[in-house]
């Protein structure tokens, strides 16, 4: 299983592993993802802009990860007080219903700490959906810290934020 910065063809595989995922979280009470979020023109930039990693396992897409230096506009009202000045954003991560269970969420946030470090962030920024206890779980793990909660346009159930500083 290897972790691979998404090429432009691989846009079909990401919506449809999306797609899968957005069921699969639907029918689990999850609804903050849907038909409208992840934007499908989001996710496009994202590909174009090199942001999106994919894992594969022998050519197989088993799961993806946005990671990149905007800023979701959300956070801007969340006090994040690190005092870090370079943050990575992680968001969309995804793992097919298939393979879950397996790991490879953890390999996805490990691949991020360590591509935040050798590329000079100093801190890992992420939400989650309050509640995604099992995506939760995952990062407080990962000694990441829950630092506010924000709510979205159209949920009326909050995001919990977290950050780990690197």
């Amino acid at each position: 299983m290897e972790i691979l910065q998404a090429k432009p063809n691989d846009l079909i595989e990401i919506l449809y592993l999306l797609k899968v995922c957005i069921l699969d979280m639907n029918k689990k009470g999850l609804k903050h993802w849907n038909s409208a979020f992840p934007d499908p023109g989001k996710i496009r930039l994202d590909l174009y802009n090199a942001c999106i990693y994919l894992v594969k396992d022998k050519g197989v897409c088993k799961g993806m990860v946005t990671l990149n230096e905007l800023e979701p506009e959300d956070y801007r009202q969340i006090g994040f007080n690190s005092g870090k000045h370079r943050p990575l954003y992680l968001q969309n991560m995804a793992v097919h219903p298939k393979w879950q269970g397996q790991g490879i969420a953890k390999r996805m946030v490990e691949f991020a700490l360590k591509l935040a470090q050798e590329k000079g962030f100093d801190a890992i920024r992420l939400d989650v959906f309050k509640p995604s206890e099992g995506a939760r779980l995952l990062y407080e793990k990962q000694s990441f810290k829950e630092v506010g909660t924000f709510h979205s346009a159209n949920q009326k159930i909050p995001f919990v934020c977290y950050e780990k500083q690197l």
